[in-house]
């Protein structure tokens, strides 16, 4: 007889709420509610409003791609040429730059008129390498600023079990 006891109260419990949710439900939904002050009684803060700060992830994207696209082909001409300078493109964003500075001497007449095309891709090579660098150092240097609002609220919900009935408190602060 004592099991019976609390599954009537779990019983007598649900039907309380299913019947004060029809309740609500059926109530005027044009019901607004104002908070009044009182002199000399703080009112609650319930709405927090924050700015955040955080680095810029679109241009840090944007400069990772540009680097990446422009430093993998350079590794792999590093890796795969026969040429001695070449081996400086493994350094990134100087690397080309060097590679450049260090082409003409290794031609045996201080001049190679079929390298143009190769200087014009060591050129290209370091801007983009560069431009990638500054965009990524620039994601870090000018963040991105957001407004955060966040609501504090308590919400009492019933608790029913086999063995027992209450409240739980559920709260975001």
């Amino acid at each position: 007889m004592n099991r019976s006891i609390p599954a009537a109260v779990s019983a007598l419990a649900l039907v309380a709420l299913a019947s004060s949710g029809t309740a609500l439900a059926n109530a005027p939904k044009n019901v607004s509610m104002t908070r009044v002050s009182m002199p000399g009684v703080a009112t609650p803060h319930d709405v927090i409003t924050y700015e955040e700060s955080m680095p810029n992830g679109a241009l840090i994207g944007a400069g990772l791609t540009m680097f990446g696209a422009s430093y993998i082909p350079s590794m792999i001409v590093a890796a795969s040429s026969n040429q001695p300078g070449d081996t400086s493109l493994f350094v990134p964003v100087v690397g080309p730059w060097v590679d450049l500075a260090q082409r003409d001497s290794s031609c045996p007449s201080r001049r190679c008129e079929r390298d143009t095309g190769n200087k014009v891709m060591l050129v290209v090579d370091g801007v983009f390498q560069g431009l990638g660098a500054l965009q990524i150092a620039g994601g870090f240097l000018f963040p991105t600023t957001r407004t955060v609002t966040q609501v504090a609220g308590v919400h009492v919900l019933p608790s029913v079990s086999a063995s027992q009935v209450g409240l739980t408190a559920v709260g975001a602060f």
